[in-house]
């Protein structure tokens, strides 16, 4: 699977919603520079761990961060995942987690702009 055809968007969403909520760009940084493939399915994991307790515990209280998490869809999500573990080449695997890293920088900051 080339990189290329891979949308990634509701796992920017995700990425981009824990950026809002947290401030906290160390997901994207984690997941953007990741070296292998093991390493950034471990980053995503690590992620959606935190999203998921995030949704459990009701306190998603930014208004951007609220509004992407009601267009987020976990089916594709997972899909979104199985696409990046399919990757075989490095280099495709580079420029996937690169496109990634920024869409959920760019959805973030759209998010956080909305709200001034």
């Amino acid at each position: 699977m080339r990189s290329s055809k891979m949308r990634m968007d509701n796992l920017a969403k995700a990425l981009a919603i824990l950026i809002v909520e947290e401030g906290n760009y160390s997901y994207v940084d984690r997941i953007g520079y990741a070296p292998s493939k093991g390493l950034a399915l471990f980053y995503i994991r690590e992620a959606l761990r935190d999203l998921h307790s995030l949704i459990r515990s009701g306190e998603v209280k930014a208004e951007g961060a609220k509004e992407l998490l009601r267009g987020l869809d976990f089916n594709n999500v997972y899909k979104e995942i199985e696409d990046v573990e399919a990757l075989e080449d490095r280099e495709d695997l580079r420029e996937a987690l690169s496109v990634l890293a920024s869409k959920a920088l760019t959805l973030s900051a759209s998010a956080l702009k909305r709200g001034w």
